[in-house]
């Protein structure tokens, strides 16, 4: 044993243990698409690298992918987008422009002519017709809460006078039957 200078000690290649590791710093330093290889020598820990992958990811807000090589002989893990990122860029390339607003504008005085009633009426019908040919049977209040998360930028009112109409015309016209307040489509006769 012997006594070392600061010098001598800053010149020390030490191995490092938990936030101070190689393998920690490495990884919390991954830009976005970034990947890094840990072999199984430098991996000492009964636990695998996914258990100190999944800590980074809670204390740093950081997203990761982590798996372990067919081969076993070490594990990858890339950095990805996180959710929160993406929302961002999703939010930052929606942002209105003023020729989108003008047609938005447009298309809800068209909405509010007969032609664009009649037009929003029968995209109803087809969504509805879809989800009940998928469902077979279903509950009108699950129909119409489908159809106003389907078409959610509609007012909502509007929309449940359309949808009760057309599930009227269509009980009517005999293409459903509407029975306990649920609806389906009816077996064919011969």
């Amino acid at each position: 044993m012997r006594i070392l200078k600061e010098e001598e000690f800053n010149r020390l290649a030490l191995k490092g243990k938990g936030r101070s590791s190689p393998i920690f710093n490495s990884i919390v330093n991954l830009n976005v698409g970034e990947a890094v290889l840990i072999e199984k020598k430098d991996w000492n820990r009964k636990a695998s690298p996914s258990t100190l992958v999944k800590y980074i990811e809670r204390t740093h807000q950081l997203k990761f992918t982590c798996g372990e090589l067919l081969n076993g002989q070490g594990w990858a893990v890339k950095r990805i987008e996180s959710s929160v990122q993406a929302n961002h860029k999703i939010v930052e390339t929606l942002k209105p422009h003023k020729e989108v607003l003008l047609k938005t504008k447009i298309a809800e005085e068209e909405l509010h002519t007969d032609d664009g009633q009649l037009k929003l009426k029968s995209e109803i019908v087809i969504f509805y017709l879809g989800r009940i040919a998928s469902c077979k049977i279903e509950k009108i209040e699950d129909s119409l809460k489908a159809v106003m998360d389907h078409f959610w930028e509609q007012d909502r009112q509007l929309l449940k006078k359309l949808f009760l109409d057309a599930i009227d015309v269509l009980s009517n016209s005999n293409h459903i039957v509407i029975e306990n307040g649920k609806t389906y489509i009816p077996l064919k006769q011969n």
